[in-house]
């Protein structure tokens, strides 16, 4: 060792290391690949280099062409520049690793490479554990790097990387390994129909629960995305279109659609007096109506009405006035909850909303209840005490991309509140992955209602571990996700990203993200990463591990398009 900078240590290599290897009693080891670790001398301890950069050139004499030999009296340049990460102390026979980047070596210490018991330490390796994760193998030693999964999972994880980089067969890995634990819970939010096949082998039966979400599988019942799922679906305006909306669903179990007319009546009407139109005409005997839902003498029904019921509940609580002549519709009142009318009319009438959310009425056992059909929809998508599968693929291949935003929005809103209302004394661990995130965890907003549109993401990322809920999040575009979410993530895994803005959003959310370590994502192999935070404790470059099966994800084979058509299964 040379020279002392602050944080950064100078390395010489040794004259006669004429290359970049060093060879010891247990092999030769790289001295100066860019993030590898070296060990200094320090008496009864080990101090922790961690190379950050190299400069390799030999003495200027030496390609003199009028020199007759070499002279290597002139100061060599194999300089290998490192900070301090940590240090190996040998208690009781056996190495314990504490991170310590405070600890300054000796000018003149000698460096060696780690051995393998000294690497397995610092990686904090455990293979025998009943709960030891494979998170892939170290890319330059090829030594297995092992965490434990209460440390990964318990403070959220973010897998990130660009399209075919290995995010989906990274975490099926990962995910294949959990389920073999007697104990455990998994939701998949599975964007692209790509999870089934990877549980399709090895597992034994009853582990595995697929849900399809629209035709032939589950359609939800609008109205057991309850209160909160609704408010999140139809996103309100805060002063004016939300005390409307409020309205309607408190009174929702007190009305009933008319056909005859289009409209909503109580249930002693045999003809509508409420609408969405703001039309002139019996005003009155709609504020008649009004006024019993909102003293609740109004009967309650026993079938929930249809979505489009909300419509005139909305329109005619806000739009009615007592004028000069008495009541009347008010135009200038409608046209501030208009927008929120509309927004119900086109969810309604949006063939690939109804294939995925049921906006027809159905009978219930008496009374309506919101909380009952919110409940009982949690518990079939979520899970509860009585389940017994280990994993839940939620399969959402037939959900509209522009509709994510809004329908898993509310189902994640109404989880939310169903956990939180549970309390921390009957939490279920439970982890929830949420594949290609940034088609739904950003802000989504309209109107006055943009900076509370991502309320329940964040709320389940700062909140949901206390509550047993651990979050994993996959995403192309870091960028794109909420920062919130993005910086409650304790645990990163990232495969190459090559946007500035995406490199930017690590770097700002994550604590445990080093500049150089950053930049070096922009740089990896496919299905390289980099592994940092909280369960590791150092960032460590590895090579992710395959699944078996893996999931369906893999390229197009383009390369097979020099057959012929008739065994790519097309027509010649």
């Amino acid at each position: 060792m040379v020279r002392i900078d602050g944080a950064e240590i100078t390395l010489n290599v040794l004259d006669h290391h004429r290359g970049m290897v060093a060879g010891h009693s247990h092999g030769v080891s790289m001295v100066a690949e860019i993030g590898s670790l070296l060990g200094i001398d320090a008496g009864d301890r080990l101090l922790l280099l961690r190379v950050r950069s190299i400069s390799f050139a030999e003495p200027n004499e030496v390609h003199r062409r009028s020199m007759g030999k070499s002279s290597l009296s002139a100061e060599p340049l194999r300089h290998v520049v490192g900070v301090v990460v940590g240090k190996l102390t040998r208690k009781t026979a056996k190495l314990e690793f504490v991170s310590d980047s405070l600890s300054t070596p000796a000018l003149g210490a000698m460096v060696y490479p780690l051995v393998a018991d000294e690497e397995k330490t610092v990686l904090g390796r455990d293979d025998n554990a009943p709960t030891s994760i494979h998170l892939g193998n170290e890319l330059r030693s090829g030594a297995p790097v092992h965490v434990d999964i209460q440390s990964l999972i318990s403070k959220h994880v973010a897998v990130l990387g660009s399209s075919g980089q290995g995010k989906s067969c990274f975490t099926a890995a990962i995910l294949q390994q959990i389920v073999k634990l007697p104990g455990s819970r998994t939701v998949i939010f599975d964007i692209n129909g790509e999870y089934e096949q990877a549980f399709s082998e090895n597992v034994e039966p009853g582990w595995i629960r697929t849900t399809k979400l629209g035709e032939g599988g589950l359609k939800i019942p609008y109205f057991a995305l309850g209160r909160h799922g609704l408010q999140r679906l139809l996103m309100p305006s805060e002063k004016t279109q939300r005390p409307a909306l409020m309205f309607a669903l408190e009174s929702l179990n007190r009305v009933k659609w008319i056909d005859a007319g289009s409209g909503v009546g109580i249930t002693t009407d045999t003809t509508p007096f409420l609408f969405d139109d703001c039309r002139s005409g019996n005003a009155t005997q709609a504020q008649q109506r009004i006024s019993a839902l909102q003293d609740k003498t109004a009967k309650e029904v026993t079938v929930w009405p249809p979505m489009k019921a909300l419509g005139p509940l909305v329109a005619e609580s806000y739009s009615l006035t007592n004028g000069r002549n008495g009541w009347e519709r008010n135009a200038f009142q409608y046209g501030n909850v208009a927008p929120l009318v509309n927004r119900i009319h086109r969810f309604v009438e949006d063939p690939m909303f109804s294939a995925i959310v049921d906006t027809a009425g159905a009978p219930r056992m008496a009374p309506l209840d919101w909380r009952r059909e919110a409940s009982e929809l949690v518990a079939n998508i979520f899970g509860d005490e009585n389940s017994n599968w280990r994993v839940h693929i939620v399969d959402l291949r037939r959900v509209a991309h522009d509709l994510m935003p809004f329908i898993l929005g509310s189902l994640l809103e109404l989880f939310a509140f169903e956990i939180f209302e549970r309390g921390q004394d009957k939490k279920v661990p439970t982890l929830l992955v949420l594949e290609e995130a940034h088609h739904y965890l950003r802000p989504v907003g309209v109107g006055e209602s943009d900076t509370g549109s991502s309320l329940a993401y964040e709320r389940l990322a700062k909140e949901g571990r206390k509550f047993g809920l651990a979050l994993w999040l996959s995403t192309q575009r870091p960028s794109e996700i909420s920062q919130t979410v993005l910086s409650q993530c304790g645990n990163w895994v990232s495969f190459r990203l090559a946007s500035d803005r995406d490199l930017a959003a690590v770097q700002a959310s994550s604590e445990w993200a080093d500049r150089r370590d950053v930049k070096r994502i922009s740089g990896l192999a496919r299905q390289n990463a980099v592994a940092f935070g909280e369960s590791l404790r150092m960032p460590v470059s590895i090579i992710a591990p395959t699944a078996s099966p893996t999931p369906k994800s893999s390229d197009a084979p383009f390369n097979k398009w020099a057959d012929a058509r008739e065994h790519l299964g097309l027509k010649a």
